[in-house]
């Protein structure tokens, strides 16, 4: 038995050790595919904002969107409660941005149990352009993020675009952590997908789509049921016909976990929709924790000088490919300065993985919401008798 365990591992790290460096190359393939030049006339673009809450960054995150050097665009703010705090940020908006064409709407008829994509249902009947650009309350963008962006939906059978994105939040710590596990692990394992396998999913953090396509797959509506109503709006796209594109541009999102709780329950509901989504794939992930598989081998086999070789070898391909692809490509300074805390983020990550292949429940604020095996959710009996009599609370999917 322990002869088995000792190759094993062997096998498990000579695995983990190609991984690390296949997400290199595949990070450095990614960046170097040309980049589209911006076409003499660029179409105009209905600008997406579903938000919920204000965190004290708020106001500049969204700033960014109004500065955009980009020659004809609107901006739409849906907000589910009128009192909500975003209110107050989208109206200084207006005041400071006269010049940008900004729309705030609020109380949107809910469709389903997801209510941002209830938001975006109405958000697309005040849209005056046929191209929507959808992203998180959350994300910071540069000034020439459409002229990156939009090009490739110029192509007739490109349908959705998206993007990779990074963290970049230092305090509290939780937050951090987070970040650092977008960047080192998530990320990477998108942009080895991408060169891997042809894309049919997009992420939350942004996503440019054709009008046209989401009329044919059903409008917002189709999606409105889903957790992962990101993944499932470029699945559906890709059903009928049209390419998904994830384009080299990054932008940067602010994780808001304040606590470890909330960073654990964050990730597991992460982790549980990803195995929803893509199970074949999520549960072959084990055999990227390079980390987790060197440490049983320095308990168990120490004494072992090739299996100590192959240990340090995992480790340092590990940390070389953390620091290229999430500090050097993914430009994330954050990365840089806590890459010692990237072998404890991997332990943190096999304990959501192997906790998320058991249960069938994620929670969302005060709720609990069991996710079918179709990836569409229903609320369990909520904690709070407020959410009883509503039984939708306004969910805001993240970027993931």
């Amino acid at each position: 038995m322990t002869t088995v365990f000792f190759f094993l591992l062997l096998a498990l790290l000579c695995v983990a050790s190609t991984y690390f460096l296949c997400t290199i190359y595949a990070a450095w393939r990614f960046f170097r595919q040309p980049v589209l030049p911006p076409p003499a006339i660029l179409p105009p673009v209905s600008l997406f904002k579903p938000l919920r809450g204000a965190t004290p960054a708020l106001y500049e995150q969204l700033a960014g969107f109004c500065r955009l050097d980009y020659p004809c665009f609107q901006v739409l703010f849906g907000v589910r409660d009128p009192q909500d705090p975003a209110v107050a940020v989208v109206k200084q908006l207006q005041v400071d941005f006269p010049a940008c064409d900004i729309t705030l709407i609020t109380n949107p008829v809910i469709i389903g149990t997801n209510a941002k994509v209830s938001t975006l249902h109405r958000l697309a009947q005040e849209a005056r352009y046929d191209i929507f650009v959808i992203s998180d309350g959350d994300v910071s963008v540069t000034p020439d993020y459409l002229r990156q962006l939009v090009p490739p939906l110029l192509y007739p059978q490109v349908g959705v675009v998206t993007c990779p994105y990074r963290g970049e939040v230092q305090t509290p710590f939780p937050a951090l952590l987070e970040s650092l596990m977008i960047n080192t692990a998530f990320t990477p394992q998108v942009l080895i997908a991408s060169q891997v396998e042809k894309t049919t999913y997009a992420f939350g953090a942004t996503i440019a789509v054709k009008r046209q396509c989401v009329e044919e797959i059903g409008g917002f509506a189709v999606i409105a049921d889903y957790l992962a109503d990101d993944y499932y709006l470029g699945h559906y796209v890709t059903k009928v016909g049209y390419e998904a594109r994830i384009v080299p541009l990054v932008v940067e999102t602010h994780p808001s976990v304040s606590t470890m709780s909330d960073l654990f329950a964050h990730q597991l509901r992460w982790a549980r929709t990803q195995r929803m989504c893509r199970p074949v794939g999520y549960c072959s992930t084990l055999v990227t924790y390079g980390t987790v598989w060197a440490l049983l081998g320095l308990l168990f086999f120490w004494s072992s000088p090739l299996l100590s070789l192959l240990m340090i070898c995992v480790l340092g391909l590990r940390l070389l490919s953390a620091s290229i692809v999430g500090g050097l490509l993914l430009r994330s300074s954050l990365t840089w300065r806590m890459l010692w805390l990237v072998p404890f983020i991997d332990l943190l990550s096999f304990v959501v993985w192997s906790v998320s292949l058991f249960g069938n429940t994620v929670c969302w604020g005060a709720q609990l919401f069991h996710i079918d095996p179709d990836g569409k959710i229903r609320p369990t009996i909520a904690s709070n008798p407020s959410l009883v009599r509503n039984p939708y609370p306004a969910i805001e999917s993240d970027e993931r």
